[in-house]
């Protein structure tokens, strides 16, 4: 490893000079403050990725300096807890400077801890005085509110723990959508650490939370829904309510981490990849009060860019190198000054073989933060605290009272709503976009169209009966739907080949002639919606999880991100519904007028149902019923809104279609006189799913002239090119319309990237209305394997408990995966198995088209519980070692599409090498644990 040592300081200081230009102005701001800071010194290993919620390494502590300067001797806080053999994280102090809250974990501790110091008496005390209340969760990340309590973030999921016992589940914490350790989420709790509660309910990490001078939270959510899998900046009301995405949705760079309001309102941020940078990255600030994105004004006549780099020298915002060095946990001081402390790594080169061609090459070694004092006006920055080797000083913070935010108050909730554990979702219209064109031309058919007016959508003609027909009308309907829990133990694998996790069908709902809808839904819940068209298939999905506490109501303009001009439903169009027989009062959009009238419209249905109330017989005839049921099945219909394609969509393939040589789908479709390349018959894969399965949702590799499967380095990650499957999910738009499956099946051209196939034989009346909607729901759902692992159980006593759904492995050894297996897993897989993330929106930037992620579903990023538990999910034979995925894999000797890539033509492990033998070895020394003879 390359260190600097000795000419470390030198470096510096030439640096420094590069920074501040050949001369200081007289009235420079030189380093030291008089004031006090903290920070944490930490081992390097401790600095992951944004995906890592909770990292730990012993050693850690919190320090003091009585002054901000290189000068003053640093106090050791903690040592008297931690003994050097614990870590410490997340300082933060309070708004009248007299103490600091902070995450400690001591040698004996069982989980992260929040505990305080008392800057007037020098006491460190723990927040939760309980040992079994402290230690329910891991709490990492607090933030003191200003109305006295605390937010922070854990994995101890409080109440969607209470939610699951609540509908018959054995509670557990949920874990994030790579299944590889607990989600941590937003809770808040009172000063002398009672009443606990949970406030946001996401499937994967919300990071970093911290208060605005509004009251309100900011706070980084990792948003990882299909493909798209970045961490954007959200903020919600200390309650939980109004929750939504601020700024990045859109913008360049995939994780805005360790976010903090300025002096000045605007927002400065580090912001990095998914992985690969060690938790550091570019300094960015964000004018949050004019832009969503960076080229998306919150307000119309509003000019200028979202975003600009706070540093001299512009940092790569992706994967590659960045010999400028990388920075994290800045803290903007609110002294006037226009200073920021921040931990700045050097550069640290480090030379490794390339895994595929064995080539020398420079990567970025493990940081070395220190601390520094930087001036966003000369763009200098001077330190004030360096980290030895192998060390790292992070999240420096200055003891200065500041100004007390505003105190929001808990948002007004309806009592009866609450008391049943519901809330409202008021949309005016979803055809309310920005300049993202959501609900616009790129998702619409060649036969559908929208009026327009002035570049948006006309609601006014739209919503009158005498312009506009129903069946003119793209959006016909709305699906609702909710994430799954994942156990324990279970693999993405098990799930399914796309990168959605398990949902469920909550139900549909119509949508109004205006695109308004108003509809009750279940709170604290992870929520998905989608615009069905009047076939059942999604025009559009919502590309995040939506949460409602219990007794909210939550609206909004329509299906954009979250621009804040004046809505499209608003008067004179509101408020007024020409033609029509229900009248609208105080502007009101036609959804709230027909719930007001009716409140059982506010109940969702369980199929998608129109009825024309609106249309004046008198001045028209009313627009045609339409229903889509399942009366139209003949095979298993799916039970509580949860589609399993072995159970429901597997038994389609092989019904009667009443033509002469097409009996059946498999009868042409069959493994041996494959028709379109598609083998529909329901043989077992290698993975233990549906050869059909794997026919339609993997598309066959890319070969090139010797035979062999095409592969792309894109940003340092490994891709493999396949051919476009027939079954296309992912990002916001890869729906239903966009699979050709669903294209031959109409044999209508919808948004499929590969042209219709032209064949011979006519498929649009072999499959039923009712099998078409089925299939679509599967499709846009995700078109997992398995979408519902709590059955019944095996003596038909209920829901199965985690005994009965997972076959647990127990007795694998986490100390020797720490010292023997895992270094093999990040030397030999963690090149390809790496969290690939989104640069744009959430969609994959890979420059080459009919690309796949290798290794979505076996994700490593080094942290130690993260590798341990997606590795235990490949582990399902520990008597025979060689028949878990994990070597299985490796080997490649799998008869499963797609096979393993090979690296240079050969295999990833060979039975006979000694990596192979120590991960057989560690699988099997748990088999006495399991009763294997």
């Amino acid at each position: 490893m390359i260190t600097f040592r000795a000419g470390y300081v030198v470096w510096l200081l030439l640096l420094s000079l590069l920074l501040s230009g050949c001369s200081q102005p007289e009235n420079a701001v030189v380093v030291e403050g008089n004031f006090p800071i903290v920070y944490v010194q930490r081992h390097a290993s401790t600095m992951g990725s944004p995906v890592d919620g909770i990292r730990w390494a012993a050693g850690g502590d919190l320090f003091w300096k009585d002054l901000a300067s290189p000068s003053v001797e640093p106090i050791n806080l903690t040592r008297g807890h931690t003994q050097g053999q614990g870590d410490v994280s997340d300082p933060e102090v309070s708004y009248d400077a007299s103490k600091v809250i902070f995450s400690m974990k001591g040698p004996q501790d069982s989980s992260w801890n929040m505990w305080q110091y008392s800057i007037v008496d020098k006491r460190l005390t723990r927040l939760i005085s309980d040992d079994a209340l402290a230690n329910a969760g891991n709490d990492v990340d607090p933030a003191y509110l200003p109305d006295g309590r605390i937010v922070f973030s854990s994995d101890r999921q409080q109440k969607s723990r209470q939610l699951m016992q609540a509908e018959g589940m054995e509670p557990f914490a949920s874990r994030d959508e790579y299944e590889r350790e607990a989600s941590i989420v937003l809770h808040t709790i009172n000063a002398d650490g009672s009443n606990v509660q949970q406030i946001s309910f996401n499937q994967s990490h919300d990071r970093n939370p911290t208060v605005l001078k509004s009251g309100e939270l900011l706070f980084a959510r990792w948003d990882h829904v299909g493909d798209k899998n970045h961490f954007p900046l959200f903020f919600s009301n200390p309650d939980g309510t109004n929750l939504f995405v601020l700024y990045g949705a859109f913008s360049p760079g995939n994780s805005y981490l360790h976010p903090r309001e300025m002096q000045d309102g605007r927002i400065i941020t580090s912001v990095m990849p998914l992985l690969g940078t060690h938790e550091g990255g570019a300094l960015l600030i964000i004018d949050k009060d004019n832009f969503t994105d960076i080229d998306q004004a919150a307000f119309e006549g509003v000019t200028g860019t979202g975003q600009q780099q706070a540093t001299l020298f512009e940092l790569p915002l992706g994967r590659e190198i960045s010999d400028k060095g990388r920075y994290t946990t800045p803290y903007p001081l609110w002294d006037g000054s226009n200073r920021v402390l921040l931990s700045w790594s050097p550069y640290q080169p480090v030379q490794q073989a390339n895994p595929f061609s064995g080539v020398s090459e420079v990567v970025e070694g493990l940081p070395r933060y220190g601390i520094y004092m930087f001036d966003l006006h000369t763009k200098t920055q001077r330190p004030i605290a360096l980290a030895a080797e192998g060390w790292v000083l992070t999240d420096p913070i200055a003891i200065m009272p500041r100004e007390r935010p505003f105190v929001v108050p808990d948002k007004p909730l309806n009592a009866a709503l609450a008391a049943a554990g519901e809330a409202i979702l008021n949309v005016k219209s979803v055809y309310d976009t920005d300049q993202s064109d959501l609900m616009g031309e790129s998702v619409l058919l060649a036969s559908e169209s929208l009026p327009m007016l002035n570049g948006k959508a006309d609601l006014a003609k739209l919503k009158d009966p005498l312009q506009t027909r129903a069946a003119q009308r793209p959006a016909r309907f709305l699906r609702v739907s909710r994430a799954l829990p994942t156990p324990p133990g279970i693999s993405r694998e098990f799930i399914g080949a796309s990168r959605f996790e398990m949902q469920q069908i909550l139900g549909y709902a119509a949508i109004e002639p205006d695109g308004s809808f108003k509809l009750k839904v279940p709170a604290d819940t992870p929520l998905a919606l989608s615009v069905v068209d009047a076939e059942g298939r999604a025009l559009q999905m919502h590309t995040n999880w939506i949460q409602a506490r219990p007794g909210e109501t939550r609206t909004c303009n329509g299906c954009h991100s979250p621009r804040r001009g004046s809505a499209l439903n608003t008067a004179p169009i509101s408020g007024n519904h020409p033609n029509t027989l229900l009248l609208a009062e105080n502007g009101e959009s036609m959804a709230e007028t027909r719930t007001r009238l009716d409140p059982t419209a506010l109940n969702l249905g369980s199929d998608p149902h129109f009825i024309d109330l609106w249309t004046d017989p008198a001045l028209r005839v009313i627009d045609t019923e339409l229903l889509l049921d399942y009366r139209g099945l003949t095979t298993a219909a799916p039970q509580n809104g949860m589609i399993n394609y072995a159970e429901h969509i597997q038994s389609l393939w092989s019904v009667s279609r009443g033509v002469a040589g097409v009996e059946t789908c498999v009868r042409c479709h069959n493994g041996t006189d494959l028709v379109a390349d598609l083998d529909l018959s329901d043989g077992l894969s290698a993975l233990g799913r549906s050869t059909s399965y794997e026919s339609l949702l993997i598309g066959k590799p890319q070969l090139d002239s010797a035979g062999l499967p095409v592969v792309q380095i894109d940003d340092g990650e490994v891709v493999l090119l396949r051919q476009t499957p027939l079954v296309s999910v992912g990002n916001s738009r890869g729906t239903s319309r966009s699979s050709a499956l669903m294209e031959k099946l109409n044999e209508q051209e919808l948004l499929a990237t590969a042209a219709l196939p032209v064949m011979s034989v006519d498929h649009r009346n072999m499959l039923n209305g009712s099998e078409k909607r089925l299939l679509a729901e599967w499709i846009d759902l995700g078109a997992q394997y398995r979408n519902d692992p709590y059955g019944a159980d095996a003596n038909g006593n209920g829901r199965r408990d985690l005994a009965e759904l997972v076959q647990a492995v127990v007795g694998l050894d986490e100390r020797l995966f720490e010292q023997e297996v895992q270094p093999i897993l990040i030397n030999r897989c963690a090149n390809c198995h790496q969290p690939f993330g989104s640069s744009v929106g959430g969609v994959p930037d890979l420059g080459a088209a009919n690309s796949t992620f290798v290794g979505r579903n076996f994700v490593l990023t080094g942290n130690l519980l993260g590798d341990f538990n997606v590795t235990l999910a490949m582990i399902s034979d520990v008597c025979q070692p060689a028949e878990s995925a994990l070597l299985k894999r490796a080997l490649n000797i799998e008869t499963d599409r797609p096979p393993h890539l090979s690296v240079n033509g050969a295999a990833v492990l060979s039975p006979t090498e000694l990596d192979y033998l120590t991960i057989s070895a560690w699988i099997g020394a748990a088999g006495a644990a399991n009763g294997c003879p």
